[in-house]
């Protein structure tokens, strides 16, 4: 995934537009357009999805590791993994296997992880089950109830959410992120003023959570205090400038309360900062004060035309739904500010979408595949993996150009008598099958989202694509560039095309975020490219496979120092930090398992696990030990993790092997 910004600006004083002075004088329809712009705001408060910082494929990781550099994490990164309840989860877990409290048992974390995979496929009871496991082993773990407090919170049972917030918070009562979650879990309650009084004390712990201080906006809003939410938003942004979010919510506020001129630099600073909120109400209320101008082109003429505000799209699948929704004019409430408005259509399950996808003037080959991925990141409806085999014959790939779903296995097959080494250094997909004589296979299992190109270290002509899907909702256009889905689940998506030819960048530069809200729509996609027909583009992975053996060597023998110093906490958190956070987390342990071995990797882990328990001192590991005997096994396990390092680059980078 890219993880570049995906940022237009806007010239609100280019000498195109018109002044706002002149533009107010010249009749009474720029008022209208105001008003139509402010009703439009207002069903956008509620109707709108969480937009943020969109980058696809795998970027998502970069942006965080870049927003970590700076001012705490980006608009982008932040906001999907505060707002987002299944990636938050994912987040509270890593965090876990990073940092975990001291009760935290490593068998515990097992069953929390396994309690998270239920969770996100939607087996709840099964989730639920393995939450209790995890509590029997750990029963003062703050941070296992703060997570299934967050998968409770998944499934609408706030109640039972609450309950496990408050024992975590009970365990821990000046831990900010559990403070946090808390209060997001009463927010969407429809709790507020309870809400308020956990934000407030997030801030309290944390003065620079600029989060905090968006969603005790947030929970204003649900009451009309106007000042104190805007007090809250201007001291998020005070804290990160760069939150398009709270810049967003700022001029939602304002905008209700008719104060358009202080609004609408808040509405092109978000618009700045992330293209997702150049929402058309936004650009209507911007253009009647004469201060939109996109790229010099007119709004009618931007990538998603301005339409009246006729029928607000409903809420997605994943969002909140308002109570007794089969009322025509219930009160609603609004993913911006959070307050409420009256008389919207009710969404249809399902919606059909279609459009035509051209690149520089001429229709997309059929080898290009468009798909949908939820904003929310979890699993669609019905969605399912595929066993495929590609086959090496007469020095092809046949199929050349193939697509799978995430968790998908493909096995290589050699049906040619010369022997073959398929590889690939795809982003999040890097491996090296080794050599492969003719009549046999190997295969592999792509879990990393993204495309996969196929290339042969013996014959350089041999090339070939993978393309892995978040899901099942993908489709290739025809010979004419048309494209359809038909009845997909009314919900928040991300649409992106890729195709062999396009390069990352352009991939990145037309992502499409989308509401679909039952009524059907055309979504065109006129794309300009660098490249020829028949180039293939990758995205190489920048993994530095040696640094992570740097830091898992680090934490291994300040571990060791901890044990000798009889830090007996701190020196088991460094071990499961070198394990979990490292070798795991960061990419080592797939990436052996993929080209070498799932057994090669899991050797590796549980050799450092046995160290880990001979630190402990569980079972009786570390009866007879010593800290010649520990450093001893620390030298060993990464000279062997250095060893392998080195044989995977090779197999990774085989030209260069060969220099």
């Amino acid at each position: 995934m890219s993880s570049k910004k995906n940022t237009r600006k806007s010239s609100p004083h280019a000498s195109t537009a018109p002044s706002k002075a002149s533009l107010l004088k010249r009749s009474a329809g720029a008022l209208g357009l105001t008003a139509l712009a402010l009703f439009g705001l207002w069903a956008l408060m509620y109707f709108s999805t969480t937009p943020g910082k969109l980058v696809p494929y795998d970027g998502a990781k970069e942006t965080a590791a870049a927003g970590a550099k700076e001012n705490g994490p980006s608009d982008a990164s932040a906001e999907r993994l505060k707002n987002d309840p299944g990636r938050a989860l994912k987040e509270r877990v890593k965090k876990v296997q990073g940092d975990p409290a001291p009760l935290l048992s490593r068998e515990a974390l097992e069953h929390i992880q396994k309690g998270m995979q239920f969770t996100e496929q939607g087996k709840f009871n099964q989730g639920d089950m393995e939450f209790k496991k995890a509590a029997e082993l750990s029963p003062n773990s703050p941070e296992l109830f703060s997570i299934w407090g967050a998968a409770l919170r998944m499934q609408k049972k706030f109640a039972a959410a609450n309950k496990k917030f408050a024992r975590a918070h009970e365990l821990s009562p000046k831990d900010e992120e559990i403070t946090f979650n808390w209060g997001l879990s009463l927010l969407e309650e429809d709790n507020p003023d309870e809400a308020i009084r956990l934000f407030t004390k997030t801030t309290e712990l944390a003065p620079d959570n600029f989060l905090a201080y968006n969603y005790l906006g947030k929970s204003y809003g649900r009451k009309k205090m106007y000042a104190e939410e805007q007090a809250s938003y201007r001291k998020a942004i005070e804290i990160n400038p760069e939150f398009a979010r709270s810049h967003f919510n700022l001029g939602i506020v304002l905008s209700l309360q008719k104060k358009f001129e202080e609004a609408a630099p808040h509405f092109e600073k978000a618009i700045e900062i992330d293209k997702s909120f150049e929402k058309p109400f936004v650009v209507q209320m911007l253009t009647a004060l004469g201060r939109y101008n996109s790229s010099g082109k007119k709004p009618q003429e931007s990538a998603e035309p301005v339409q009246e505000a006729k029928a607000a799209p409903a809420p997605p699948a994943n969002e909140e739904k308002p109570k007794e929704a089969t009322k025509p004019a219930e009160e609603k409430k609004s993913e911006g500010s959070d307050h409420k408005m009256e008389g919207s259509k009710n969404s249809k399950e399902t919606t059909s979408l279609r459009g035509r996808v051209r690149v520089n003037g001429k229709p997309l080959s059929e080898l290009a595949v468009l798909f949908l991925e939820t904003k929310s990141k979890l699993r669609v409806p019905g969605q399912t993996v595929t066993d495929l085999t590609i086959h090496q014959s007469e020095l092809q790939f046949l199929p050349r150009h193939t697509v799978v779903p995430v968790g998908s296995t493909v096995t290589f097959m050699n049906d040619d008598r010369e022997v073959h080494n398929i590889f690939s250094r795809s982003q999040g997909n890097q491996f090296n099958l080794g050599a492969m004589a003719g009549g046999t296979g190997k295969s592999i299992k792509f879990t990393q989202a993204g495309p996969v190109v196929l290339r042969c270290n013996l014959h350089k002509e041999m090339t070939g694509t993978v393309f892995v899907v978040p899901n099942g909702y993908h489709t290739h256009p025809d010979a004419d560039g048309n494209y359809a889905f038909n009845n997909i689940k009314s919900q928040g998506y991300l649409l992106q095309v890729w195709a062999p030819r396009l390069l990352p960048e352009e991939v990145a530069a037309n992502l499409k975020p989308i509401d679909l809200t039952g009524e059907d729509q055309t979504i065109d996609f006129d794309l300009t490219s660098a490249s020829k027909p028949g180039e293939i583009h990758d995205m190489v992975d920048p993994t530095d496979y040696n640094l992570i053996v740097d830091n898992i060597e680090k934490e291994i023998f300040q571990a060791i120092e901890d044990w000798k110093n009889k830090k007996k906490f701190i020196s088991q958190k460094r071990m499961l930090m070198a394990i979990t956070k490292h070798y795991d987390g960061e990419g080592l342990k797939g990436a052996v398992a993929k080209s070498f071995s799932e057994k090669r990797s899991l050797i590796l882990e549980k050799r450092m696990d046995a160290l880990r328990k001979q630190i402990a001192n569980i079972g009786g590991a570390g009866k007879d030990t010593t800290e010649d005997s520990l450093k001893s096994e620390a030298k060993a396990i990464v000279t062997r993790l250095r060893g392998t390092v080195q044989e995977l680059e090779a197999r990774l980078n085989p030209d260069s092997a060969k220099k």
